[in-house]
């Protein structure tokens, strides 16, 4: 009887025109179609335990997931996320669907897995639906939602707060959000760009100078601690500061009193200072080019902003956020991004980050030649190449280019080519040898 039941099932399987599997108690892959193989790469599915895992990753057999919770209580499951990094290629986001197949040995029982690959027109609905906009800061992504529950926390209070991460993250706008969020919000934000002037310059700018300190100095001047009395200093780039203006600074933190150049009294400042940095503070410090007991005086709450290519399920709304403003601003239509033109975006490394992103767009807004950007728009040569799939010609020329272009996703490919994605996969199956 088991047999036979076994039999029925895997045919059930394969014959389902969608990718699917069934797992037993243990989470050990019983049946697998060709549709599901393809999709997670069949050789991660031919290792000698074939567990799920080995699949889909380890968070998919966790305890309170959906393979063990469908165990549990015999209920289905709908449309849970889950992201699969394949050995090769980019790493792709599914969702998965599971129901208890009940047996007359409660051993022998299976649930029954199907999977369905989230394309870019979902990606950005579903992104636009979970987006959180938050003083200026257009996110998605978990890590940056942790971000803004650390901000909400902690901006009541005046603790020095030290933002890391790559340029073109969006440190500043992180800032912002702090001082937005804090008692200080009605009282002046004053940003320095530290790495923009010279040490003399800096030395000035942040403290002021009195009228004959050097050469030039024809009158008094206050300097940016002062100018932001009450409110918040924000020091971008501090790991570029000289020594000198870093022993400067640590006695700001210590005592929040200032001195001007060419001056001996003391000013007391009311601020609350931010700093932030793309270079690793703790490497300077072990080399000797950056003071220990500062790095320890701005590292109070310490904030580490994810590059972009670590957040990627943030590029759709982001994406939908510089379309609609630089519309505006260039006065043209431009409403949509085109999936091919999407899947580009969601597949480039970002070396940029964030300003990489919005830069990109504002071309593609310029170079578009109707409502929708393509990937010719686009100003990297990857994804003009990527995203010419021919309208005319031979079907399996055509077809190869599909899948260059969607990186072998047969859904996303079909949609290229105007077909169903069955046929597609039938017109595959019948060119292998």
């Amino acid at each position: 009887m088991e047999s036979l039941r076994r039999a029925n099932l895997d045919a059930l399987v394969g014959i389902v025109d969608t990718g699917m599997f069934t797992v037993d108690r243990t989470l050990r892959i019983r049946s697998m179609n060709e549709q599901a193989m393809h999709l997670l790469g069949c050789h991660r599915c031919e290792e000698p335990e074939r567990h799920c895992s080995t699949c889909l990753g380890p968070d998919i057999a966790s305890p309170g997931g959906p393979l063990t919770s469908t165990f549990d209580d015999r209920q289905p499951r709908r449309d849970y996320s889950v992201r699969v990094e394949p050995r090769e290629g980019p790493a792709r986001e599914f969702l998965i669907s599971t129901a208890y197949l009940d047996a007359p040995d409660d051993r022998a029982t299976e649930v029954a897995v199907t999977l369905r690959d989230v394309g870019p027109g979902e990606s950005i609905r579903r992104a636009l639906r979970d987006r959180w906009v938050f003083h200026d800061l257009v996110l998605v992504s978990l890590r940056m939602k942790e971000i803004v529950n650390l901000i909400r926390d902690m901006a009541p209070y005046d603790s020095t707060v030290l933002i890391l991460g790559e340029s073109g993250t969006g440190k500043e706008l992180v800032a912002r959000a702090v001082h937005a969020e804090g008692n200080r919000r009605e009282r002046p934000f004053v940003t320095v760009n530290c790495s923009a002037y010279s040490e003399g310059v800096l030395e000035s700018e942040l403290f002021g100078h009195v009228s004959g300190s050097f050469t030039g100095a024809t009158r008094d001047r206050t300097g940016r601690f002062e100018a932001a009395t009450g409110g918040t200093v924000f020091l971008d780039e501090i790991g570029e500061i000289s020594q000198s203006i870093q022993v400067k600074l640590l006695r700001v933190l210590q005592e929040r009193v200032i001195e001007r150049v060419g001056d001996q009294r003391t000013v007391p400042v009311d601020i609350r200072i931010i700093a932030a940095t793309n270079r690793d503070l703790r490497t300077a410090v072990a080399e000797g080019n950056f003071r220990e007991d500062l790095f320890y005086r701005l590292n109070v709450i310490a904030m580490d902003i994810p590059p972009l290519r670590e957040r990627r399920e943030d590029i759709p709304a982001l994406t939908e956020h510089f379309l609609k403003s630089f519309s505006e601003r260039v006065g043209k239509e431009v409403t949509a991004v085109a999936d091919e033109a999407l899947e580009c975006l969601l597949h480039h490394d970002w070396p940029g980050n964030v300003r990489e992103l919005e830069n990109a767009l504002e071309h593609a807004v310029v170079r578009a030649q109707g409502p929708v950007i393509l990937p010719r728009d686009l100003p990297m040569e990857s994804c003009r190449k990527n995203g010419a799939v021919p309208t005319r010609g031979n079907l399996d020329e055509r077809i190869d280019a599909a899948l260059r272009a969607s990186d072998g996703r047969i859904g996303r490919a079909a949609e290229m080519l105007g077909i169903h994605r069955t046929t597609l996969w039938r017109r595959l199956q019948r060119r292998k040898p």
